[in-house]
């Protein structure tokens, strides 16, 4: 008689309590959190993470929770894709266990300080989540996916340290020639940072940098403009969030559904091109790269 391949529905609460756990804390859910959504089942894998002496993982974290750290989103994104992936190599559908393979391997500090609290043994742990999912014995450590981009999703951009020194340098000339006084409006500073975040993707594309160096480049130049501007124009800042008023409109044809949005991507475009028109000296004698 087949195996029967397990239920889809404990994976997904899995991550359901995962996440509560992680705002019961305050905190963004990350590996560790989806250890404690693991633990907090009552499957085989469960059982992997019982502590000898009778307490809960759950509760373990909880008393030490300022012995860790904050979760971190694309960490934890990072070890479903593997477990999916492990999951679909033994033609099963993800399931607790090939979770607990995945956070194991991928080793985060939070994950493996969680275990040793807990008293339990990482190897023994781990054999224990092979038996659950299915898996052969002895099976290899994983190969996780590459992690996202530096400085995208909650992932931190690279120091300053790490940046491409020729790419950072151009950049860092830009910073030094921003042209400020021709900021007069909010407006203004949007177009601004519309342009220096273009000017960041080229100085990449034209160097040929990967995505760490790439994303890290925008992110570090744009908080850098943004932070200039708001400092020479500190009335400029975000606008106060208005009361909505609720106004009975009276029903227009379903063609015009869009072109607000058509005429506002419209309105951005030239208000850029002006802007950059208006300020275009301000960059004369830029480093070639």
């Amino acid at each position: 008689m087949a195996s029967r391949e397990p239920n889809p529905e404990p994976y997904l609460a899995v991550i359901h309590r995962g996440s509560q756990f992680a705002r019961e804390l305050g905190r963004r859910c990350g590996p560790l959190h989806l250890l404690v959504g693991i633990a907090d089942g009552d499957d085989q894998a469960a059982a992997a993470l019982r502590p000898p002496d009778g307490r809960s993982l759950h509760t373990i974290v909880s008393e030490a929770a300022g012995d860790f750290g904050d979760g971190a989103g694309y960490r934890h994104l990072q070890a479903q894709e593997a477990a999916r992936s492990l999951a679909a190599e033994l033609s099963r559908e993800p399931a607790p266990g090939h979770l607990l393979i995945a956070l194991l391997d991928q080793g985060t500090p939070d994950v493996l300080r969680a275990i040793s609290l807990a008293g339990l043994d990482p190897a023994a742990v781990r054999e224990a989540a092979v038996a659950a999912a299915g898996a052969p014995a002895g099976l290899a450590p994983l190969r996780l996916p590459p992690p996202v981009p530096a400085g995208t999703m909650d992932r931190p951009a690279l120091p300053v340290e790490e940046l491409d020194v020729r790419a950072w340098g151009a950049l860092r000339w830009r910073q030094d020639h921003l042209p400020l006084g021709h900021v007069r409006r909010r407006g203004d500073i949007e177009a601004l940072g519309n342009l220096e975040r273009s000017a960041a993707l080229r100085v990449a594309d034209r160097l040929g940098l990967g995505d760490d160096q790439r994303y890290s480049l925008l992110s570090r130049h744009d908080a850098e403009v943004t932070g200039r501007a708001l400092a020479a124009h500190p009335g400029l800042g975000a606008r106060p969030r208005l009361a909505r008023r609720w106004v009975r409109h009276r029903r227009l044809p379903r063609v015009t559904v869009g072109w607000g949005v058509w005429f506002g991507n419209r309105w951005v475009s030239v208000r850029d091109r002006w802007f950059l028109l208006r300020t275009r000296a301000a960059y004369r004698g830029a480093p070639r790269l």
